[in-house]
């Protein structure tokens, strides 16, 4: 999708769901998709049939790890849950680096200023 707003249309979320399904998009656009998803049923009941299909025809391999079997509408939260985890965890990381960032930076001023004999 690689779009910079976090609003995405029905349209846009209804031809990404393979996408959103086989892992290939990427944070960002994965967390505006299940937000879109869980504040839309249209689309929420689009993804889980397009699951429920591609699941029904895949049963002779493996499942996911934890899935269970037949359980599509589980395996479905199980997957936006942990979404919206990941894209939780960006942030807090994105925000962490920031904080190191800015102490890094007064700790040099910090020892600039001293080293000068300010």
């Amino acid at each position: 999708m690689g779009r910079k707003s976090d609003k995405l249309t029905c349209y846009e979320v209804q031809h990404s769901i393979k996408e959103y399904l086989q892992e290939e998009m990427s944070l960002q656009d994965a967390a505006a998709f299940v937000k879109h998803v869980r504040s839309c049923p249209a689309c929420r009941e689009e993804l889980e049939e397009y699951y429920a299909f591609s699941s029904a025809l895949m049963q002779l391999e493996a499942l996911e790890e934890g899935e269970e079997k037949g359980n599509f509408f589980l395996n479905i939260e199980k997957r936006l849950e942990r979404t919206e985890l990941a894209a939780m965890r960006f942030k807090n990381d994105h925000r962490a680096r920031r904080i190191l960032y800015i102490v890094m930076a007064i700790v040099l001023a910090a020892v600039m200023g001293v080293s000068m004999g300010v």
